[in-house]
């Protein structure tokens, strides 16, 4: 039974506060944040470098402390260096429980940006950040340096997940879990429903598709505790499996826009947090356009290049992980302040939300080209804006 009481009303639409926007540091995307135990956030960074010093990471982390128009920025310079040129690691996810924090890092097809991603390496750490360890999927831990040549190894022993139980987009194949969102329950998971941890990614090769995994939090590492959503029975519940072979989607996206172009490969990736004041799951979620094309040929879907357009941004809130999931806004292509912002990888504060849960902030990354016409330059960086959520009567 849930420990939740879904408040009333609930959320109709959405007010974005423009007044409010801040766009801050160096370079960077994709922004996935979690609440620690310490009240700090820790969020993913990906392709940048957010703070002087250093060549530039594929991945790597920093702490945020402070409210949103005062945040501070430090370094966690324990983290493995998954630096520009080596191995190509993106991080896709952190989330802090009772006290560990868990990393998803998610390895490309070659040395540089592509996709799909091959799979999963599962990172944690006892200390708050200090120092890191890679977790095996039977849940055994090995101690990665900053440096250690570890962290670029690629193999069965070392991945969480490596090119398993893909399925095509028409020719190619793509794979499940090999990036993921863990919902994000408060500070440190306090705020959790039951002893799970509920884990999101889209089907790789059909991303509009959203697969949802849960697994005891005290084996989070174990590969073979984990269950798969199925569908929902009759009466709404869901259905689990331990064999990801039986997975189905938890929720089905557009494929493409009102206007026929389609989403590509790097689409779908949710944010969802628990939203303590109304007592709901709150989702930010986009798709990203592929190729120059912007069709569903193989070749557009996996193209490296999905900013020909701005993104789409959606939000839905649900009772419960595995929803259902109600839309109460979205747009084909979310623009912020400029007809050029070429949004994409929406994400939500798990920490900053009003005493009511009205108002949340909205993190996101924007492709958009300078006056030279270089794309991942202008705003490409921390985005933020207050967002207010209407309620029904």
């Amino acid at each position: 039974m849930s420990l939740h009481t879904v408040a009333s009303p609930q959320p109709t639409g959405v007010e974005f506060r423009l007044e409010t926007l801040r766009r801050i540091g160096g370079r960077g995307d994709n922004w996935c944040t979690t609440w620690a135990r310490d009240d700090s956030q820790i969020t993913s960074m990906c392709d940048g470098l957010w703070l002087p010093g250093g060549e530039g990471f594929h991945n790597h982390l920093y702490r945020i402390s402070g409210d949103p128009q005062d945040l501070r920025v430090e370094d966690i310079p324990g983290y493995p260096q998954f630096v520009r040129g080596t191995g190509s690691w993106f991080g896709y996810d952190i989330v802090s429980v009772d006290g560990l924090l868990y990393s998803g890092v998610s390895k490309t097809p070659a040395n540089h940006w592509s996709g799909p991603f091959r799979g999963l390496k599962l990172l944690t750490s006892r200390d708050n950040g200090a120092t890191w360890s890679r977790v095996d999927r039977h849940g055994a831990e090995r101690v990665i340096e900053p440096s250690s040549e570890a962290r670029n190894e690629v193999n069965a022993q070392e991945m969480f997940s490596l090119e398993e139980f893909g399925l095509p987009h028409q020719q190619q194949e793509a794979y499940p879990f090999s990036y993921v969102s863990f919902v994000q329950c408060g500070r440190d998971n306090s705020a959790a429903r039951d002893d799970y941890i509920y884990i999101h990614s889209p089907e790789g090769a059909h991303t509009h598709q959203l697969l949802l995994a849960r697994v005891p939090k005290s084996t989070i590492g174990q590969r073979d505790t984990w269950e798969y959503f199925v569908r929902h029975d009759d009466d709404g519940q869901p259905v689990w499996s331990a064999d990801i072979l039986e997975r189905g989607p938890v929720h089905t996206f557009p494929d493409r826009s009102d206007d026929g172009m389609f989403f590509g490969w790097y689409s779908w990736l949710p944010s969802v947090v628990w939203n303590e004041g109304l007592g709901l799951y709150i989702m930010a979620n986009g798709g990203t356009y592929g190729g120059h094309g912007m069709t569903s040929s193989d070749e557009d879907y996996y193209h490296g290049w999905m900013h020909t357009r701005t993104g789409s941004l959606g939000l839905w809130y649900a009772e419960a992980p595995w929803g259902p999931w109600r839309q109460f806004f979205y747009t084909d292509y979310w623009a912020v302040d400029d007809a050029e912002n070429r949004t994409y990888q929406p994400k939500l504060s798990p920490k900053w939300i009003s005493e009511g849960g009205r108002r949340m902030v909205l993190i996101w990354s924007d492709a958009m080209k300078n006056a030279e016409g270089k794309s991942h330059s202008t705003n490409y960086l921390w985005n933020q804006m207050e967002i207010e959520l209407t309620l029904g009567e």
